[in-house]
């Protein structure tokens, strides 16, 4: 019996038909409306603005944040398994983990990631010598960082974008995006404790000169990257510290690259979700089990509901949901390195306080055709959803002509969150509406372990591709007639509500699922100065529809500190509908900033299917279920 998930593969008992058993899992075990969640609804009329939770004033945090050249910060890579364990030479064999998360789609339409870049940031870099990793780039040394290469990086950056190579090429080596421009960055000053080891430690010159380089001045020194991972984290769940204002503030100033973060290994307790990825202008992702053909959530998956906290009000505690997605990350199968740097080295940097790595290298000496083949942690399920964000910007550079609409972060991830499919489980505090319409109300908007849930890049084509693709050049408020699938990049202002009308009939039971993204207004300046400026808080509702107005509120995601608003429910009604983006308020506001925020949007109707589709269906989970593959 195997249990291997490799670049392309996964190595499972039984591989039923994903999109066939998906479907049926959502239809008889997820219950859209939580009623056991009725202390959460919120009775509030049209105009008045959510309900905040009680704030520790004594707690506020720093709007500023000075930029000290020699402050050292502490990290550690999110792997769960070990350093070493199933290393072997060659190619080995299993299923498909491209096609499980739907990649295929991308690469049938001649989209494997061609025209787009994408960084991996973290403590060192991904070894170029390796079979599959031969095309990557290295991004050039920041003051204070160590330039030495890791078995961290190695295997997160073959799964973003291995591609064949060696003596004995096959589709085992393939990641995500394999097409694509992979550079690499490095921040760590000193990798500490036996080796192996995933912790380190790093300048924060050396951290906001690599991401600066991935955001701002270019990679290669003219061209910034799509897609930035960063498969580490430090213990800030609040995002108000240093690193997590960084990160937004470059994330806001240059909304054209969306960075993917990993959510944590330190689950399954709340508040535990950390820096990077728990910072606003991010993708957090979670790790799915390989039980289950990655349908739940691995037990060692960080998750919130994590702590809110701004400079005016204070702390609020278990007030955000900071998971965003979820990928497989357990189980999985990767580029091995073995070499004695890094992790595995024994490089003392003089300048920083402690020892360098101790102890004898761990694993296998390795080469250029060594894998991994059972690694676990969110480190690799991040770079699934990075890898799968570069397919869309290859799309929209190839389709869209490169828009600055198409490649916002924040339409992206909007992209990739509403294609999503529902895990096992899966809840985000939905109750039924106490207006009586029939409709859904959520003041949570993300499930605190896998977010929208699981990624799904066979629907991600369709929601990028399908319908309306961006509403251009329109003022606020009426946004005009729409697709029943569709995204756009909008700015919404108070008082004024941007208003998407669905251009035919939804049927009453069929399932209407939105995502809206937006930014926290965080800013870096040039000497790398930070400043936490201003928090809007945006809804996303539902009304029906008579002639292009709003008739009637029937549902509504009003998550007071994220900065996603989700709903997924069925229709109550046939009938005309439309979409609402409304300016709520200001959480908080230092710099008295205009009150209008960008985002990006996205909405998917997915009709009742026939009867003759169901008996379909049922019949093909009875004959997957009777059926085993043999496996060599």
């Amino acid at each position: 019996m195997c249990f291997c998930l490799s670049l392309r593969y996964v190595c499972v008992p039984t591989l039923y038909p994903f999109r066939v058993v998906i479907l049926i899992a959502l239809l008889l075990t997820m219950d859209l409306i939580d009623s056991s969640s009725a202390a959460q609804i919120l009775d509030k009329q049209d105009g008045q603005h959510d309900v905040l939770p009680v704030f520790d004033s004594s707690r506020r945090t720093d709007a500023f944040i000075p930029n000290d050249p020699d402050a050292l910060g502490w990290a550690t890579n999110m792997i769960v398994s070990g350093a070493t364990g199933g290393e072997v030479a060659g190619p080995f064999e299993g299923n498909e983990v491209n096609q499980l998360v739907g990649a295929d789609r991308f690469y049938a339409n001649g989209f494997n990631g061609s025209r787009a870049i994408i960084s991996n940031v973290e403590a060192g870099y991904i070894d170029d010598t390796h079979e599959t990793l031969t095309h990557s780039n290295r991004v050039h040394r920041p003051t204070g960082a160590l330039s030495e290469v890791d078995r961290h990086a190695t295997w997160v950056g073959s799964i973003m974008s291995g591609r064949m190579g060696g003596i004995d090429p096959g589709e085992y080596q393939l990641g995500i995006a394999s097409g694509a421009e992979l550079y690499s960055g490095v921040m760590a000053s000193q990798w500490q404790k036996n080796r192996y080891t995933l912790s380190f430690s790093f300048f924060f010159r050396s951290l906001a000169e690599s991401y600066r380089d991935a955001f701002v001045t270019g990679i290669d020194g003219t061209r910034t990257a799509d897609v930035i991972n960063s498969s580490f984290g430090t213990e800030d769940s609040t995002a108000t510290q240093r690193m997590a204002i960084t990160v937004d503030g470059l994330a806001n100033q240059n909304p054209q690259t969306l960075l993917a973060a990993a959510a944590g290994n330190t689950g399954p307790d709340s508040n535990t979700v950390i820096s990077p990825a728990a910072a606003y202008n991010t993708i957090a992702v979670a790790a799915l089990a390989s039980s289950g053909n990655y349908g739940q959530v691995a037990s060692f998956s960080s998750r919130g509901p994590n702590d809110y906290g701004d400079p005016t009000n204070g702390t609020s505690s278990d007030a955000r949901w900071p998971v965003d997605i979820a990928a497989p990350g357990q189980r999985l199968g990767v580029a091995y390195y073995g070499g004695e740097t890094g992790g595995n080295g024994t490089s003392d940097n003089v300048v920083v306080e402690g020892s360098g790595p101790t102890g004898s290298p761990s694993g296998p000496a390795g080469g250029p055709d060594w894998y991994s083949r059972s690694k676990s942690g969110t480190s690799l399920s991040t770079p699934i959803v990075a890898g799968g964000a570069a397919l869309l910007y290859d799309v929209a550079y190839d389709v869209f002509h490169g828009t600055s609409e198409s490649r916002d972060a924040r339409v992206i991830k909007a992209v990739l969150m509403n294609s999503a499919d529902k895990t096992v489980g899966w809840n985000i505090g939905q109750v039924t509406h106490p207006n009586g319409m029939g409709g859904v109300q959520t003041l949570q908007a993300l499930d605190q372990d896998v977010g929208t849930g699981r990624i799904n890049l066979d629907r991600s084509y369709d929601q990028f591709l399908s319908g309306t693709t961006d509403v251009p050049n329109t003022p606020h408020g009426n946004q005009g007639n729409v697709a029943a699938i569709g995204w756009d990049f909008g700015n919404v202002a108070e008082g004024i509500a941007n208003d998407y009308s669905i251009n035919e009939s939804l049927e009453e039971g069929a399932t209407l699922t939105a995502t809206l993204s937006w930014f926290r207004d965080r800013r870096v300046d040039v000497f790398n100065n930070a400043f936490d400026e201003s928090f809007d808080d945006l809804d996303l509702e539902l009304w029906t529809a008579l002639n292009g107005k709003a008739v009637e509120l029937i549902s509504e995601s009003a998550s007071p500190f994220n900065s996603s608003e989700h709903f997924s429910f069925a229709i109550p009604k046939t009938g005309d509908y439309l979409l609402r983006v409304k300016w709520d308020e200001e959480i908080f506001d230092v710099v008295d900033d205009a009150n209008n925020e960008d985002y990006g949007l996205a909405w998917l109707t997915v009709p009742i299917p026939e009867p003759t589709s169901w008996w379909l269906m049922l019949w093909a989970v009875v004959w997957c279920t009777g059926r085993r593959r043999q496996w060599k």
